[in-house]
Formats: C-alpha cells, sequence, structure tokens
C-alpha cells in the first residue's frame, strides 16, 4: 500500500494505492469508500491488488487528512479527479496502469455515487456496486419526513469536525435534496446503458434494502438498453463480515470476464 496525493478543486485528496501483483501494465480499479471512509488498509483493496489489479482509494474532500468541504457533489467531482490522476502518464508509468483499463467501483456510500462519476466521466466502461444506496430516494424521504430530516442530521453532526472526521458547511443535507437527480440511479440509468456493470447486494441488509435500491437499478438498466448488466446477491448484511471473501470473488470473475 502506497500514499499517494492528488488535487481536486484546489483541494489536496489523500489515499492509497494498491499495486499489483504482477510485474507488467494492469487493470486498476477506483474503489469509491462508505461513508466518511477509512484511513488504512481496505480488504478488499488488498485482496483485488494481490489478484493482479491495480486499487486507488481515498478520503473524499473534507474527510480525514483530504483538504476542502465535503459535499455530496464534491464527492462526485472527487471520482474525475482521481481519475486525471490515474490517466497522468507520469501516473501510469510509475505504478503501471493499463490507460484503457481504469474500472469504477464502491461499496455503501462510494457505491452510491459510483452512478453519478460514471456519467459524468465517459472513461469508466466498467462499474461495478456493493450495496449502492439510491440517495435520489434518501432526498425524496428528507424532503418529505422531517423526522427522518431530523435523524440524518443528527448522524452527520456527530461526524462533523472537530469532533469527527468530516468538514461540511450547514447546508449539506439542503444540498443533498437540490442535487437528487443527479444522484438518483434510476435516472442515471439512460446514461450509463453502453456500460458493463455489476450489482451486488445483501438479502439481510436492512440500510440498504435490495428490493429498494439494487433491483430497481438493475430494471432501470434493462430498461434503458444495458446488455452488460449483471446482479448478484449474497447471504448477508450491509457490513457484509460474512462474505467479503465470496465478494471479492464475484468481483474478480467479473473482472476476468471484462479484461
Amino acid at each position: 500500500m502506497i500514499s499517494v496525493q492528488f488535487i481536486s478543486s484546489n483541494s489536496l485528496i489523500k489515499g492509497y494505492f494498491f499495486p499489483a501483483n504482477v510485474n507488467a501494465p494492469a487493470s486498476t480499479v477506483i474503489f469509491l469508500q462508505g461513508f466518511p471512509g477509512i484511513e488504512g488498509d481496505e480488504l478488499i483493496c488488498e485482496a483485488l491488488s494481490q489478484a493482479g489489479t491495480n486499487v486507488l482509494t481515498f478520503n473524499y474532500r473534507g474527510t480525514f487528512q483530504s483538504e476542502g468541504s465535503f459535499s455530496f457533489p464534491n464527492a462526485v467531482a472527487d471520482i474525475g479527479a482521481a481519475l486525471r490522476f490515474l490517466q497522468a502518464p507520469h501516473t501510469q508509468e510509475t505504478y503501471r496502469i493499463a490507460p484503457d483499463e481504469i474500472i469504477l467501483g464502491g461499496w455503501s456510500f462510494g457505491a452510491a455515487i459510483a452512478p453519478a462519476g460514471a456519467a459524468q466521466n465517459p472513461a469508466f466502461k466498467q462499474m461495478f456496486m456493493i450495496s449502492g444506496r439510491n440517495f435520489g430516494l434518501e432526498a425524496r424521504q428528507i424532503g418529505s419526513d422531517p423526522a427522518y430530516a431530523q435523524q440524518v442530521a443528527q448522524n452527520l453532526a456527530s461526524l462533523r469536525a472537530p469532533e469527527g472526521p468530516v468538514h461540511f458547511q450547514d447546508d449539506l443535507i439542503p444540498g443533498l435534496v437540490t442535487y437528487q437527480d443527479a444522484l438518483d440511479h434510476e435516472k442515471l440509468a439512460p446514461w450509463l446503458h453502453d456500460r458493463h456493470v455489476l450489482l451486488i447486494g445483501g438479502w439481510e441488509d436492512e440500510i440498504t434494502p435490495i428490493e429498494a435500491h439494487t433491483i430497481p437499478f438493475y430494471r432501470a438498466l434493462v430498461k434503458s438498453g444495458a446488455a452488460h448488466v449483471r446482479i448478484e446477491a449474497v447471504q448477508d448484511d450491509h457490513e457484509f463480515a460474512r462474505s467479503k471473501v465470496q465478494i471479492v470473488q464475484l468481483i474478480l470473475d467479473w473482472l476476468r470476464e471484462e479484461m
């Protein structure tokens, strides 16, 4: 694992690069973390690198040691900044990155914003999502249910700096409501119909139920004409503590087919 950094809208983003266990240019996954993210190792990243795939993961703007202020639009923009970092000739030479094989992936919050990142960056031809929440649905519930909105605000307040690891402005939640269409998976589906997509969910996931989030996105992609979309479900909850090895194998099998 190598510490790396790149710039996103004048903010310094801190991340980690897991080099592939091969001696040639390799495909590279940008792995988007859950919220608020991590500062160290990630089992999925390590497993993918050991299997021959480079992995870049990073802390979103305004979280942990990354500069700036966290917001939903900023987090999506950070995806594009990470892609540009990997596309730079110096980065590709230094880390042995195959130029046309950069894949977007994520878990939880990371999977939630991955479709928006892919829609804004056509260079992502492949995308995998592990328990990705549709923030379009979330924003609509916040807008219609004051009690739920209050609960979300309280949860975010517990993470706010200086006590917590996240720097954000007071308009974070109103900003999500304003930005909801740009994060709505089903509305993004027509922009992603030509991508190769792997969706993974947990049958016991009560935080992001597959019936409300994963399956509707799958249906929307198929309805939009997507010919290369696969959905998998494992017998586990949102943390996937019992099935991480199984999930890694699903991703590896899919990547081998894609490459």
